[in-house]
């Protein structure tokens, strides 16, 4: 079978089951604070290596491992668009994105890769949203350079919103 190598590394598959323990080990991670400006460090990374090939016997260079991180953060972005698109609901118990045949032909029109999601939502989307969410920015907070600042009460409202609703998941189900 013949490898392929992207910048003199070879491409790792991912099947279901490793992704899935390579994300529980970034969230386990993330929960003892390891995770610092959207990252990690050298020696964290050396240890998620280590777990991944103690769980799953996959062995990955960091390079890889950052390259996987770096593609699943991108799967989030993209799905939590998608989810908070006008016209789209979630129900994450049956992890099933709702729309109308109009609104998932306009979506998947200026946006084509989230035709992925017609049929089955994001697989672990809560569990890396836990681990994105703090590194993501959503722009909920933003104002344009050309806008009023909040007066007090608009800006406690605001901030309420914010810290009591959540950023991207219901955890709740």
């Amino acid at each position: 079978m013949a490898h392929k190598y992207i910048d003199g590394e070879e491409k790792v598959q991912w099947p279901s089951e490793h992704e899935e323990f390579f994300i529980h080990i970034l969230h386990d991670h993330v929960k003892k604070g390891d995770l610092q400006a959207s990252t990690f460090k050298t020696k964290v990374w050396s240890e998620i290596s280590e777990e991944l090939l103690a769980k799953c016997g996959k062995k990955c260079t960091v390079k890889q491992l950052k390259s996987k991180f770096n593609k699943l953060r991108i799967a989030h972005h993209e799905f939590l668009d998608l989810i908070e698109h006008t016209g789209f609901g979630w129900d994450p118990n049956d992890n099933t994105v709702t729309a109308s045949e109009d609104v998932w032909a306009s979506y998947i029109k200026s946006k084509p890769r989230a035709k992925q999601y017609r049929t089955q939502g994001l697989m672990h989307y809560q569990l890396l949203g836990e681990i994105f969410n703090t590194t993501t920015a959503t722009g909920q907070l933003h104002y344009a350079s050309n806008q009023l600042l909040p007066n007090s009460d608009e800006e406690c409202e605001l901030e309420n919103n914010f810290l009591n609703t959540g950023v991207h998941i219901n955890v709740d189900g």
